[in-house]
């Protein structure tokens, strides 16, 4: 789900019904919750009272170019460089996030909830 602290009101809410949907009773099938940044959503909210905390990394070194394909169906969505949500971008920021770990591209998330 979306990051706890994003600037848009609609990815907030989105947030807190997948909490009330997933809460943890008895029996409950949801066993983890991550939450991801949204370019030009995440980065600028306010960053001093929540910002995005990534500790759970997937690598996507081999579906990046096919994700980068993926966005071109939301041409309407993304701006030029050197918007936060441009295409170039995108890649800047998979890299970052995999560089930051070790490897050459990666998605990153911050944990809500992991049962094991």
């Amino acid at each position: 789900t979306h990051h706890h602290g994003d600037l848009n009101v609609d990815h907030r809410l989105t947030l807190a019904a997948v909490m009330t949907a997933c809460r943890p009773v008895p029996g409950s099938s949801v066993r983890e919750i991550y939450g991801f940044e949204v370019l030009s959503s995440t980065e600028w909210a306010i960053q001093k009272s929540s910002p995005f905390l990534p500790e759970y990394f997937v690598d996507i070194t081999r579906q990046l170019r096919t994700k980068l394909d993926a966005l071109e169906a939301y041409a309407e969505e993304m701006r030029k460089s050197p918007h936060s949500r441009s295409m170039a971008n995108v890649e800047v920021l998979a890299h970052h996030r995999g560089y930051s770990v070790g490897i050459d591209a990666a998605e990153s998330f911050e944990v809500y909830r992991v049962i094991r």
